[in-house]
């Protein structure tokens, strides 16, 4: 009687063995940790970099551009903003910069949406530089690409605001 028993044991783990080699995967949990840290615009992976007194990193940590006495870095004695009829060339206001772990070049689009007046352009600026308010550009890793702006008072009286949005995207891989 105890063959018959060890006979049927023996039968039945062969059976679960069998079933269980020839079964599909179906399931499985686990905990795992996230650690995401959320930093103001000049200390992320990709980040903007104010690099004249005209830009600076506000209480959100977002990169601003202004030009008029409420901007924290204006002083006294020093102008307010820019005269009807004239241009303005501003060369490295802020820079892009590109820190990902991966050391994978990025093109990035920047677009500007607005009041007219207000043009962006890389690099230095000479006579045949022509801005955009649709700008892309490579960043390779580790490298800091200086963005300056071509504004224009034109059309515009003592008292108006130029007022509008700069967005920023990003992809891997070089713009073509």
């Amino acid at each position: 009687m105890k063959k018959i028993i060890g006979l049927f044991v023996l039968m039945a783990g062969l059976l679960v063995a069998v079933a269980a080699s020839s079964a599909n995967f179906a399931y499985f949990e686990a905990d795992r940790d996230v650690h995401i840290a959320v930093v103001p615009d000049d200390t992320e992976l990709i980040d903007l970099r104010p690099l004249q007194p005209y830009a600076y990193i506000n209480d959100n940590g977002m990169l601003v551009i202004d030009l008029s006495h409420n901007n924290p870095n204006w002083q006294s004695g020093f102008g307010e903003g820019i005269s009807p009829d004239s241009t303005y060339v501003f060369e490295e206001v802020f820079g892009v910069s590109n820190d990902l772990w991966e050391q994978t070049p990025i093109c990035m689009h920047l677009t500007y949406s607005g009041n007219d007046g207000v043009l962006f352009f890389v690099g230095d600026y000479t006579n045949t530089t022509v801005g955009s308010t649709s700008l892309y550009f490579t960043v390779m890793p580790g490298e800091v690409v200086r963005v300056g702006m071509i504004l224009s008072g034109f059309n515009y009286s003592a008292g108006d605001e130029i007022n509008g949005q700069a967005q920023f995207y990003a992809e891997a891989g070089e713009c073509s």
